[in-house]
């Protein structure tokens, strides 16, 4: 007799066990997959869509002028010197 009740347990918890693997299958496989970022973020228990601070926008303090532009694209062109110890 105990032995009896103990295969019925033993084939209930291997009957249960296929039911919970095989079972939500289908569904699963017919899910779309997850983008590797948003899996990887779930599986390591970081939010999935991280927060990014708002972007503000300053405004400038002045409009320049031509002659201004002019003189900043001549400083660009213009050889740097260079600092520190030489090679």
């Amino acid at each position: 007799m105990t032995a009896f009740l103990v295969g019925f347990v033993v084939g209930g918890a291997v009957v249960g066990l296929i039911a919970i693997l095989v079972g939500p299958s289908r569904r699963v496989r017919a899910e779309p997959a997850l983008d590797d970022e948003v899996e990887t973020r779930l599986l390591l228990g970081l939010e999935p869509e991280p927060t990014e601070a708002p972007v503000v926008q300053i405004p400038h303090p002045r409009d320049y002028e031509t002659t201004h532009i002019r003189q900043l694209e001549e400083l660009s062109k213009a050889p740097k010197k260079r600092r520190g110890k030489t090679r």
